[in-house]
């Protein structure tokens, strides 16, 4: 796959001292050392402040992955050291350090955006069957970078769905990019439940021969239960045709009513045991 071929080739080059990244309030970001080893007494990630580095996730030998509340470190498919911060704050801007063992680690300073394309997680809702549109808006410097959309499964990236660049489309997705609008989108075709999750906007970003990948919009997808027929509309609401009935009966009792009403003001007052003029019948007339 074409992203599996730049993320490594950008990774055989080792690892590099000091890199500066950029994330967006709001977004997610994915950083990533070669430094992992099986065999360290440990793998790490932690944040520099006043030269010390305070420990934010700590593997023991023999472990592949932890998580603390928005963190998680991990070793990826690919054997590399990943730390992977969701739903990233002003606060976490600065410098981390990834590492393993002692002696070995990569220092990577965070700067922490805000941008009017990356409000925070959004939520969409589908039905099955039905198709739907996941639609990223991205900041203006990936307007001629790298972009996709990566889908979120077990509080891990799972797999890329796809990208513009892509010459091949999955038969249900496709994908676009409308550069002049910055809207990256993706359109899925028969809704299914495994469609369901959390779906992520990246940007592909490269600093001193160190790849990054910043996730500028998070979607949560919620795939519901098709709709069904009825024969009041041809959709089922299961509440709703027993409320508009009800209301348009209370209505119409109460349009009867008045009318009624108004009805019985109106009709002539007779004295009991009299009989009406002709004079008091034209009267009568007259004001009906």
């Amino acid at each position: 796959m074409k992203i599996l071929l730049i993320f490594t080739l950008s990774l055989i080059s080792g690892p590099v001292g000091c890199v500066d990244v950029t994330g967006y309030s709001g977004g997610s970001i994915i950083l990533i050392s070669n430094l992992y080893s099986s065999s360290a007494k440990s793998n790490y990630i932690c944040k520099v402040e006043n030269r010390e580095c305070t420990d934010i996730i700590r593997l023991d030998p023999g472990k592949n992955r932890g998580q603390v509340e928005r963190f998680m470190l991990y070793k990826n498919t690919e054997g590399f050291l990943t730390a992977f911060i969701r739903k990233l704050k002003p606060q976490d801007a600065g410098m981390y350090r990834m590492g393993a063992g002692t002696q070995r680690y990569t220092d990577v300073t965070l700067k922490v955006v805000n941008d009017s394309c990356c409000a925070g997680p959004k939520i969409m809702n589908a039905y099955r069957g039905q198709n739907t549109s996941i639609i990223c808006n991205y900041p203006a410097e990936y307007e001629r970078d790298y972009k996709y959309i990566m889908k979120l499964g077990n509080d891990s990236v799972i797999k890329a769905i796809l990208d513009p660049g892509s010459k091949s489309q999955n038969s249900r997705f496709s994908i676009s990019d409308d550069s002049s609008a910055k809207v990256l989108s993706v359109n899925i075709s028969d809704v299914r439940e495994a469609d369901d999750g959390v779906y992520l906007c990246v940007g592909y970003n490269r600093v001193d021969s160190v790849p990054y990948f910043s996730y500028f919009t998070e979607i949560q997808l919620h795939v519901r239960a098709a709709l069904t027929a009825s024969p009041f509309n041809g959709v089922h609401s299961s509440s709703s045709p027993v409320i508009i009935i009800s209301v348009c009966v209370c209505v119409a009792l109460l349009l009867i009513g008045g009318l009624a009403l108004i009805i019985y003001k109106l009709r002539p007052k007779r004295t009991q045991g009299s009989t009406p003029s002709s004079k008091d019948n034209e009267q009568v007339s007259f004001y009906i």
